[in-house]
């Protein structure tokens, strides 16, 4: 698609703001509904916030495998690293 082939760096933040909070909606909504279904392996919140903060690795790549769209890959990976370490701050510092 036309919309995905952006190369700033403001476009790569939002895009890597939005697919982290889509995966775990995906994945609350997923695992709610099939609970009582089939049996599913249950995951806690913090295993369903690292998969979604790793869910950015994929359009990364995606943006840094092409040149054209370098700025677009460092804008995900901005965000990831920041979302990152807000998932650090408050699971380890803020415990302590």
């Amino acid at each position: 698609m036309k919309v995905f082939k952006r190369n700033s760096v403001a476009f790569g933040a939002m895009l890597g703001s939005l697919i982290p909070v889509l995966i775990f909606i995906f994945i609350q909504e997923v695992f709610t509904i099939k609970r009582g279904i089939t049996v599913m392996p249950r995951f806690d919140e913090n295993t369903i916030l690292v998969l979604s903060i790793v869910g950015n690795l994929i359009p990364f790549s995606y943006y840094m495998k092409k040149p054209e769209f370098e700025k677009t890959g460092q804008g995900v990976l901005l965000v990831t690293f920041f979302y990152a370490a807000i998932y650090i701050f408050v699971k380890f510092i803020k415990q302590h």
